[in-house]
């Protein structure tokens, strides 16, 4: 004898005291890093029935990946992730699902992506990224909900632009024995480890040359070390050899199917508490008021930081306090501060925007979106798109601005 099924496919999850399907159905979600906990969010969140998702993964999928990433086969080998994922996750977990799926770096692709989103998910691997994200979620006072693993350990950070610390703030260091061995919290407050040195390094070398350190030049090394064991020595950490710091900065963190399952459906059901909390006025009076009561009683919590040890299947949660000098959330913040506006035609130079800044500050600038150098004498079509924003940094005495860059429309 068949059941008869359900009016809702998300009956048993409608069925909660607290849940609000409409929420669910409404909002968008940003994840970014579509690998081991990425795509493991992402099908989490469709089965969910999450009204869209944005998937970003610049990067192939590799053999290796198959023991741990669910959506891939062997037959995608070669495919990007995100698109893969999109295109799997609409036949066989939710076909109403909308999906946007991009393959680019997170840092070259347009702005409106973080406007859209309710709240970002991070899944990366990479801290020039990861830092990339952290700064637009500040701005945007956007929720962000970060995780990273490394072995036997996964953690999942959550940050309120307003409230608690975000990954650039030198918070106070969990317990030693909770903490990533290699994934360092923050590269711009002080280093907790030895490794961290090198991890912001690597951040200063890609700075300076704006590109990643090739592995097999002899040159490259002498500089990352060099850097490396210059943030040592004013941290008074042991000082590093060549070869331990390309090891370190090349580094493929070790991965369990069963960790990434676990810090996933930490991350997940962090994501769908902050999107409640943050459309609490969507739910009915009665439950406002029974939300209300499990937070002030303590009984609902989302974490500063949640960190899962599989070698001892302790889950462990902290607070993190919020640096109020920090360089990306603190008060004196560019993140902080109003944006200019720069209106040009689509079809103009890049120089123009920096006539205008000159213009209106009698300064020299130079730009960048992310970690790359915009060139005067680019094309705007090219790389920058309508509500993209660019940070500028005076030639004259090193002062930062972002820019909102505004497409003329044509009058009609």
């Amino acid at each position: 004898m068949t059941s008869i099924p359900s009016a809702s496919r998300f009956d048993r999850q409608e069925r909660l005291s607290i849940w609000n399907q409409n929420i669910i159905e409404g909002s968008c979600v940003l994840i970014i890093g579509i690998g081991g906990t990425g795509g493991e969010v992402a099908k989490n969140l469709a089965l969910l029935g999450i009204g869209k998702l944005i998937l970003v993964d610049m990067d192939s999928i590799e053999y290796s990946n198959l023991n741990r990433q669910l959506l891939f086969s062997h037959k995608d080998i070669g495919k990007n992730k995100a698109k893969t994922a999109m295109n799997v996750i609409k036949k066989r977990y939710n076909s109403s699902i909308e999906i946007e799926a991009f393959s680019e770096p997170i840092q070259l692709l347009p702005f409106r992506i973080f406007e859209e989103a309710d709240i970002i998910a991070g899944c990366v691997d990479n801290f020039l990224a990861r830092q990339f994200i952290n700064e637009n979620a500040i701005e945007l006072s956007l929720p962000f909900i970060d995780s990273a693993t490394d072995g036997f350990f996964g953690q999942v950070q959550s940050i309120d632009s307003n409230s608690n610390a975000c990954l650039a703030c030198d918070s106070p260091p969990p317990p030693e024995e909770t903490r990533l061995p290699t994934a360092p919290c923050t590269l711009v407050g002080t280093p907790r480890m030895r490794e961290h040195c090198a991890w912001k390094a690597l951040y200063e070398f890609h700075t300076l040359n704006n590109r990643e350190p090739d592995e097999n030049s002899s040159e490259d090394a002498l500089t990352l070390t060099h850097l490396a064991n210059k943030i040592a020595r004013k941290y008074q950490f042991p000082l590093f050899e060549n070869k331990e710091v390309i090891q370190i900065v090349s580094y493929h963190v070790p991965s369990l199917i069963t960790v990434n399952a676990v810090t996933s459906g930490i991350q997940s059901q962090e994501i769908i508490k902050t999107l409640f909390l943050k459309k609490i006025k969507l739910f009915g009076k009665k439950e406002v008021k029974r939300f209300k009561s499990l937070i002030q009683t303590h009984r609902f919590n989302i974490p500063d930081l949640t960190i899962y040890s599989a070698l001892t299947g302790n889950i462990s949660s902290y607070d993190l306090l919020r640096d109020p000098e920090c360089s990306v959330c603190g008060s004196s913040s560019i993140y902080r501060k109003a944006l200019h506006t720069v209106n040009v035609n689509p079809k103009s130079k890049c120089k123009i925007i920096f006539t205008v800044l000159k213009r209106k500050y009698k300064k020299d600038f130079v730009g960048f979106k992310g970690n790359s150098l915009i060139q005067n004498d680019a094309l705007v079509e090219d790389i920058l798109e309508d509500g993209d924003r660019i940070t500028v940094s005076s030639l004259n005495d090193d002062e930062e601005r972002r820019i909102r860059i505004k497409y003329k429309t044509k009058r009609g």
